[in-house]
């Protein structure tokens, strides 16, 4: 069975969405707290595939980066996400935190549990809304002008650094990076900014979305 963390600060909600987990023969909660203060504890014995945070957790993301260090492994996914100024701001910065998947207060509790199989997938499940936000963000970068028989961007990358990319496109934090490539943190950040200015990015989730539309192509 896939372990899961559930997160939530409304303990109505909480019952209720593990209630619906639990239904799934697939996924048993191991974690089931209303803060990451509650829930530490119970997170580092089991390390969860799956953690799911509800973005009405007080400092959202503290908790998702206090998550990624104490279980570098786990999957992460939001819920929850209102439509409000506060909670769009916080879509595009989860995302460069290491977000997996993004769902709306307004979709059903159902979607939860298609979005972890999506998460354990690689691929991320991400609301209308949500998807919005992000390419909002996308186009507020600037874009390095391409010329006409020009090669893509992705092609000016080294074998390695197609390694790194791929590593961040799947969600992993500049230290994970370096631990499963045996090398130096330091390493993996000029790696990183060497991909960001080849891609003409500023963002590593700029890098996510570009590895979607080069898939493959990054290896030579």
């Amino acid at each position: 069975m896939i372990d899961v963390a559930l997160i939530a600060p409304v303990r109505a909600y909480r019952d209720a969405l593990a209630a619906t987990i639990a239904a799934d023969s697939e996924f048993r909660i191991v974690v089931h707290a209303p803060s990451f203060a509650d829930a530490v504890s119970s997170i580092v014995p089991h390390f969860p595939r799956v953690a799911l945070l509800d973005f009405s957790v007080a400092d959202f993301l503290v908790v998702l980066r206090s998550v990624r260090r104490t279980a570098p492994t786990t999957v992460l996914v939001g819920m929850g996400i209102e439509p409000c100024r506060e909670h769009s701001e916080l879509v595009v910065r989860a995302a460069e935190a290491g977000l997996a998947g993004f769902l709306d207060a307004d979709q059903p509790i159902e979607d939860v549990v298609g979005a972890m199989r999506l998460a354990l997938r690689g691929e991320s499940s991400c609301s209308p809304r949500a998807a919005s936000l992000l390419l909002a963000a996308m186009q507020r970068q600037p874009v390095a002008p391409i010329g006409g028989d020009a090669p893509p961007a992705t092609a000016a990358l080294t074998p390695r650094e197609a390694l790194v990319a791929e590593l961040i496109a799947s969600g992993l934090t500049n230290r994970q990076i370096a631990s499963r490539l045996v090398v130096e943190e330091s390493t993996v950040k000029t790696h990183v900014h060497s991909i960001l200015t080849k891609l003409g990015v500023a963002h590593r989730t700029d890098v996510m979305l570009a590895a979607t539309e080069h898939a493959g192509s990054w290896r030579s």
